[in-house]
């Protein structure tokens, strides 16, 4: 036999190391390179390779963890309060950063692993709203005032369109990932855990986690799952007694300390009125009486806080700034200003008299035009009717999918009235920041 074998590895050692998990691996070699990357932290251009090396060690674990998607961002959202500095105001929330590592994984296995494209019926006005907001950004630099410097606020206005896009790509994750109502249940489980928590800050009167994230539309979801489950599902006494103190503990926070705040009580009221009338005709009237004698009682700071004050404060306010951003929109109708864009008018021309809309339909309207907003109502018309046709369908069927089905049926008409109060569905950069996507 002539020439050199070659040397051959034990094939034992290879199989003992392809079953070692791809999360083992990023862990394994992220402790080995910790303190290459302590040292470039320590640097201002070595802090940016640092993040680049800790992106590339968590992509095995990403790959690992993409089953739970949805779960993980949900749950860095509610108790994760971990934030990447821009240089700016407006940091970078982890459940910003996960929706795009998350995404970014998506879109790639769908081109090269042929993964399963969503079909459901909001997906396509929703892909043509996120292709508007890229459109809107270069075409309100084109078409441009020429009072305008080029570029002007350029920062925020990338930090908008990344909010206008990872927003809608949240949504297409939900639909590509939850297929089983038990990765729902898990979901709603959080908010639930969530809503115990704050409970529990509410009757000690301070923080108690400062990592809790109640923030939003949080009450809004936590009253209309939480009403679902209570009058949907079976559950044992102490159960239904503990989730019934959660939820009266929330009313009063919401209603009495912060009668003040309209965006507060009134989605949730919304939410919980609709989760009634879907379970009972009756139940709804008697809760919609309650609620009535309650407002006659104490109408006297009901008028003061809900009506003179808010119209004081806020009503005249608002009234004058959406006639304030009419006089931008109008020269802007096809495309509108770009994300964030209409600001930029604000500082040019009227900049001791800028007021934000607090309204994400006249924000669209805005800031992509008639074309987005057509877009954006499109997608909130075929998601509505997908939602409300499930709820035909589960309405024979066990308790656990109506629970569920009411609930989301009853957040989304909350979320259609709190949108016309707030920022609350795409946060706008000047008034929540990007940070705003932590909660909405």
């Amino acid at each position: 036999m002539s020439g050199i074998a070659r040397p051959r590895l034990p094939e034992r050692g290879l199989q003992g190391l392809a079953r070692i998990p791809p999360a083992l691996w990023g862990v394994g070699l992220g402790l080995l390179l910790t303190p290459l990357i302590g040292v470039l932290v320590l640097t201002a251009r070595g802090r940016w390779i640092a993040i680049g090396l800790l992106g590339m060690l968590a992509f095995p674990a990403l790959l690992f963890l993409s089953r739970y998607t949805v779960e993980i961002i949900m749950f860095s959202s509610l108790f994760v309060p971990l934030t990447l500095s821009t240089g700016s105001q407006s940091p970078i929330v982890a459940s910003l950063l996960l929706t795009g590592l998350f995404g970014g994984l998506w879109l790639l296995r769908l081109v090269f692993e042929r993964e399963r494209w969503p079909k459901a019926p909001a997906v396509i006005p929703l892909f043509g709203f996120m292709a508007v907001s890229v459109i809107s950004f270069f075409w309100s630099e084109i078409w441009r005032d020429p009072m305008i410097p080029p570029w002007f606020l350029y920062r925020a206005r990338l930090g908008g369109l990344g909010v206008m896009l990872l927003s809608p790509l949240a949504l297409w994750l939900a639909a590509a990932h939850l297929r089983h109502p038990r990765q729902v249940d898990r979901l709603v489980g959080m908010f639930l855990i969530a809503g115990a928590l704050g409970a529990i800050q509410i009757l000690a009167g301070r923080t108690l986690f400062p990592f809790l994230n109640t923030g939003g539309l949080f009450s809004m979801w936590l009253f209309s799952f939480g009403t679902a489950f209570l009058v949907f599902r079976p559950m044992p006494a102490w159960l239904r007694l503990g989730l019934g103190l959660m939820l009266g503990i929330w009313g009063w926070y919401v209603l009495v300390p912060g009668i003040s705040w309209i965006s507060g009580w009134f989605p949730p009221i919304v939410a919980t009125l609709v989760v009634l009338w879907l379970r009972s005709r009756r139940l709804f009237a008697l809760t919609a009486v309650a609620l009535a004698v309650i407002g006659v009682v104490y109408w006297g700071p009901l008028q003061f806080w809900v009506f003179d004050y808010n119209y004081q404060t806020s009503g005249t306010t608002r009234m004058e700034a959406w006639a304030r951003n009419w006089q931008v929109t109008r020269e802007h109708l096809l495309f509108g200003t770009g994300p964030a864009g209409y600001a930029a008018y604000y500082m040019t021309y009227f900049p001791d008299q800028a007021m934000a809309t607090h309204n994400n339909y006249l924000d669209v309207l805005a800031q992509t035009g008639l074309i987005g907003m057509g877009l954006f109502l499109w997608f909130l018309a075929a998601l509505g009717r997908e939602i409300f046709q499930i709820w035909r369908w589960v309405r024979s069927t066990d308790h656990q999918a109506r629970a569920l089905v009411a609930g989301l049926v009853g957040g989304f008409t909350g979320l259609l009235v709190a949108m016309g109060l707030g920022d609350w569905f795409l946060p706008f950069p000047y008034t929540q920041t990007i940070a705003g996507y932590r909660y909405t």
